[in-house]
C-alpha cells in the first residue's frame, strides 16, 4: 500500500511542478530586463545615435545567429547608444544603463519546449528519479 501511495504522490508532485513551471518559463522568456546586461558571446556591436531597446531586439530577431541582445545607453560605453548581438544567452547580470532580452527565435523555442511532452530519454530520467532511494532522517 505504501508504494502505491508513494507512486501516486510522486506523480502528483511531478504534475504540480510542470504546472508551476509552465507559466514561469513563458513569462521569463518574454521578459526584457532593464538594468541588466549579458557578458560574453558578443559577435557584433552596433553603435548608432537613436537606436532604442526595441530596435535592438528587432535587429537581433532578424539575425539568425543572434540568441540575445544588450542595449546600452549613450555615454555608458561610448557617445552613442549601442546594440550588442550575442550568439548565446549567458546569465544576465545587474548593470545600470543597460537593457537585455532574448531573441524571438529563442523565446519561441522555450515556449515550444514548455508545452511538449517529455521525450523517451526524459521520461526514463524522471522514472529513475522517482524511484531512486532518498536519504531521510527521522527526528
Amino acid at each position: 500500500m505504501r508504494s502505491v501511495q508513494t507512486a501516486s504522490m510522486n506523480t502528483l508532485i511531478y504534475a504540480l511542478c510542470l504546472a508551476l513551471l509552465a507559466p514561469l518559463s513563458h513569462a521569463l522568456a518574454d521578459d526584457v530586463l532593464d538594468g541588466w546586461t549579458r557578458r560574453g558571446s558578443v559577435y557584433q556591436r552596433i553603435d548608432m545615435d537613436g537606436v532604442t531597446p526595441n530596435g535592438c531586439a528587432e535587429i537581433c530577431s532578424s539575425d539568425g545567429q543572434c540568441q540575445s541582445w544588450v542595449w546600452t545607453r549613450a555615454g555608458m560605453e561610448g557617445p552613442w547608444e549601442m546594440c550588442s548581438l550575442l550568439s548565446a544567452a549567458p546569465t544576465a547580470k545587474r548593470a545600470p544603463g543597460h537593457i537585455t532580452g532574448l531573441s524571438r527565435t529563442l523565446t519561441d523555442r522555450i515556449d515550444e519546449a514548455v508545452t511538449r511532452d517529455p521525450s523517451l530519454r526524459e521520461q526514463a530520467v524522471l522514472r529513475a528519479a522517482r524511484y531512486a532511494p532518498r536519504n531521510r532522517t527521522d527526528n
